[in-house]
Formats: structure tokens, C-alpha cells, sequence
């Protein structure tokens, strides 16, 4: 008999015929799935663009979403979804405001479109929800990790209010402690008014969380790794 094909030649090299045995059942090349995005929703209300008078918020409801370059902030305007990417966003203002009672805290995120969004620890009704101000601080926390991880310089984080109106609010700030604070109390110490009493009582606490607002309202810029406390509380 001749010799064999040689595609069927008997093989006489064992590292060989093992070299081909893989070649020929290795599992062929796919791409690899990219993971799916992750988004952190946070039941907060917000203000888009300026809008500050209403009876009732109707707008709540915020989500970080996580995918890599396209990592973004969602929010819905009228039923329609905005998505705006981490790179859309070039500064961070932490205010703190008050109505005479209570303290609200606010998160005004800037775009480059000049468009922005405020999300606050208050209610429907623009007044402060004690029990979304954990969320809140959960939602700044969050917010600021994320975005402390751009290029230095590419977002600006700014605390308070600007040097101009803080000066104003100073300045009001003096002249309701003279009249609610400072006259009752020479009313009853001096002239021995006792009556005055009722009203040093409630301008102290008409007065207090107003001040205690321009302290948190000191205009400065901070570090996005430690976002004010004081400005979360």
C-alpha cells in the first residue's frame, strides 16, 4: 500500500497533536457585554431655571446615573425626561434660605447652556421636610463624589451667596436685631417694662434662624471631597 494523505498522516509528535486539539475546539472571540448602568434615585424637590413662586412643587424625584462617559443627572420637566452628562455641569452653589421658622437647604446645579436646577431638603409647599433632609445630605454626598473626580479647575463648588447680597443680608440682619432684640430688651431692663418680655421672646426666635442663615451663606468656594455641613443640616 502508498503512504497516507498527509492531511491524515499519522501524527508522531504528542506537543503536536495537542496544539492542533486546542486550536481546533477553542471557543470563538466575542465581544465582551459592557455592564449596565447604574442609577441612585433620590425622592427630592426641585426648581428648574428660576422658577420660585408656586402653591404646590409638583416636581420631585432626581436620579445619578452611573455609565461610565455618560454618566448623568436625570430629572423629568412636564413628563419629559432631561438627562444632563457630569461634563454639562460647570459649578455647584450650596445656599441655605428661610422663611422666619425653619431652615431650607439648596443644591443649584449650573449647566453650560446657562440653564440650571435647584434641589432642596423642602416640601411641596416650599417649606423645609425634616424628614427628606437625611436624602438630601445623602443626595449632596453622592452628587459630590461623583464630580470630584473631574480635572481640577472644570467645576467650580461655591458656598453661600454672592459678597454683595451677603452684605445686604448683614446689614437686615442688624437692623431687625435692634428693633425685635435689642429695644425690648432695654425696654425691661432699664425702663422695667415686663411687657417687653413677650416681645424680646418672640423676636429672638424671629431673628435667630436668620442669622444663623447669613453665617451659613458666607460666600466662599470649598472642596468638593467635603462638602459644608453646615449648608446639609
Amino acid at each position: 500500500m502508498g503512504a497516507e494523505p498527509a492531511s491524515f498522516a499519522p501524527e508522531n509528535n504528542p506537543q503536536r497533536v495537542l496544539t492542533r486539539t486546542r486550536i481546533r475546539y477553542a471557543p470563538p472571540m466575542i465581544d465582551p457585554v459592557p455592564p449596565p448602568s447604574a442609577s441612585t434615585a433620590f425622592d427630592l424637590y426641585y426648581l428648574q431655571n428660576g422658577k420660585r413662586f408656586f402653591w404646590r412643587n409638583p416636581n420631585h424625584g432626581v436620579s445619578l446615573i452611573d455609565d461610565g462617559h455618560e454618566s448623568a443627572i436625570l430629572w423629568h420637566n412636564e413628563g419629559k425626561a432631561i438627562r444632563r452628562l457630569w461634563t454639562d455641569i460647570v459649578s455647584i452653589n450650596m445656599t441655605a434660605g428661610t422663611t422666619g421658622k425653619e431652615i431650607v437647604n439648596n443644591c443649584r446645579i449650573n449647566f453650560r447652556n446657562g440653564r440650571f436646577l435647584v434641589v432642596t431638603d423642602g416640601g411641596a409647599s416650599g417649606e423645609v421636610d425634616h424628614d427628606r433632609t437625611p436624602v438630601y445630605r445623602d443626595f449632596v454626598r453622592a452628587l459630590h463624589r461623583r464630580l470630584a473626580l473631574a480635572p481640577p479647575g472644570a467645576i467650580r463648588f461655591v458656598a453661600g451667596v454672592s459678597q454683595t447680597r451677603h452684605t445686604v443680608m448683614l446689614v437686615t440682619g442688624v437692623i431687625a436685631g435692634l428693633l425685635f432684640i435689642v429695644t425690648p430688651l432695654v425696654l425691661t431692663l432699664f425702663l422695667r417694662d415686663w411687657r417687653a418680655l413677650g416681645p424680646l421672646a418672640a423676636g429672638t426666635v424671629f431673628v435667630w434662624p436668620f442669622f444663623k442663615v447669613i453665617g451659613a451663606n458666607r460666600p466662599r468656594d470649598y472642596d468638593p471631597r467635603h462638602p459644608p455641613g453646615e449648608l446639609m443640616d
